[in-house]
């Protein structure tokens, strides 16, 4: 229902008011909903999507004259309720955290489960790893394995990987299978498309040595600038990019910049696209960011690079920079499904669906579209709220999923999104 009230100015008498609705995803028409009189400000739209967020407008009928129409608000509907067979059925709690793939894929995972198996869902937002241990959450559909953690966290501190190493062999978990695929990647050296275009000559790191000099917009002390990952916070990547520009030989032209923070980063690569300049950046993907370049801003180009070994990788995490001899590009990342051992028992039917899950990463790379599309913005931390709408309009638009899941049990997903 549409609560809406206003008065018309001057002496003009308020005759009546226009509404109209539509989805906020998508391109979709507004709708006028009813012509109402005798000055009622309100009305009810009935026969609208669950689980979707809609912009409503009004404007005031004076006689023959109408205002403008007011800009817009946005509601959310609700979701359906759970099954009454959810009482019978194990509580399944997911685990969140800092990454939107997690956000996406528990959203799918938590829709499916509600509608199509009858199981009450919920979310738990923490960084520690050992919530499985403690039976605090009993799935999680992101874990990275050890071998991932100690990539994507800290090289003066891998107590992260070693934590996953704990909860993977304290016995009260399961891996169940990779859940994205086939990976993501990370790269130092990524450049605008319209760059790569411009220099077709300009198609690895090695050919950084003849075109430097297009990145020193960004750049001190007369060298090029690589926007890095870097803020003093120690993360991995912060070391490894440094022994990349040295172990390429690129150090005497080229020099890490670093940012304040995600919000600086995001706007320096934002902005110099917009321009069409010339950026060379650090980032990864599938990504939110990955997927506005693509989508809003015309692309990027990676620039090829030394393919990882672990000798290269631990040569450029446990030399001093300036020793670096030789680098190599990062090792692809993968993600797997873990859950409480006693659900293989107590939740059959959800182990069933994600022994058979995997999340393509066209599939995550189309939800991000739609989330950016959602909210506008590149905010790192979407609410639960959004993750479900976009779980919800990729269901009812995708048909990747149904292999996971018997056609009744599709069938009566959709019928409880329609």
């Amino acid at each position: 229902m549409i609560v809406l009230s206003g008065v018309a100015s001057g002496e003009t008498a308020v005759t009546g008011y226009d509404y109209r609705y539509r989805m906020k995803l998508g391109e979709i028409p507004w709708e006028e909903a009813e012509t109402l009189t005798q000055q009622r400000a309100w009305v009810e739209v009935g026969g609208l999507l669950p689980g979707t967020t809609y912009e409503v407008q009004a404007r005031i009928v004076s006689g023959d004259a109408v205002s403008d129409w007011s800009e817009p608000g946005a509601a959310q509907t609700l979701l359906p309720e759970a099954s009454y067979f959810a009482r019978f059925r194990p509580v399944l709690t997911f685990r969140q955290e800092q990454t939107g793939s997690t956000g996406l894929q528990n959203a799918v995972a938590r829709t499916i489960l509600e509608y199509g198996y009858g199981y009450e869902t919920k979310e738990v937002y923490s960084t520690d790893s050992d919530l499985l241990q403690r039976g605090i959450v009993n799935v999680h559909m992101q874990m990275g394995l050890p071998r991932t953690t100690e990539r994507w966290g800290t090289w003066w501190d891998h107590g992260r990987a070693e934590a996953t190493r704990a909860v993977l062999d304290s016995g009260a978990v399961t891996v169940i299978r990779e859940s994205r695929g086939p990976v993501w990647w990370q790269s130092a050296f990524l450049i605008p498309q319209y760059t790569a275009e411009a220099n077709p000559g300009l198609r690895s790191v090695e050919d950084l040595r003849e075109h430097w000099q297009l990145f020193t917009g960004a750049g001190v002390n007369g060298k090029a600038g690589l926007i890095t990952c870097g803020t003093g916070a120690g993360f991995t990547c912060e070391k490894i990019n440094e022994s990349q520009i040295h172990g390429y030989g690129l150090d005497d032209v080229l020099t890490a910049v670093p940012s304040l923070n995600w919000d600086v980063r995001h706007g320096t690569i934002i902005q110099a696209f917009r321009e069409r300049r010339d950026i060379l950046f650090f980032y990864w993907g599938p990504s939110l960011f990955s997927v506005v370049l693509d989508t809003e801003y015309g692309g990027f180009y990676r620039l090829e690079e030394p393919p990882y070994s672990d000798e290269c990788w631990n040569h450029m995490g446990e030399t001093p920079t300036e020793d670096v001899t030789h680098a190599c590009g990062y090792d692809d990342g993968t993600a797997h499904i873990v859950v409480r051992s006693e659900l293989l028992d107590s939740a059959s039917s959800a182990i069933d669906l994600f022994r058979k899950w995997t999340l393509s990463n066209s599939a995550v790379e189309e939800m991000y579209a739609i989330l950016y599309d959602l909210q506008q913005s590149i905010s790192p931390y979407p609410d639960e709220s959004e993750y479900r709408e976009v779980a919800v309009h990729w269901l009812r638009t995708s048909d990747e999923w149904k292999a996971w899941v018997s056609e009744e049990i599709a069938d009566q997903v959709l019928a409880a999104l329609q």
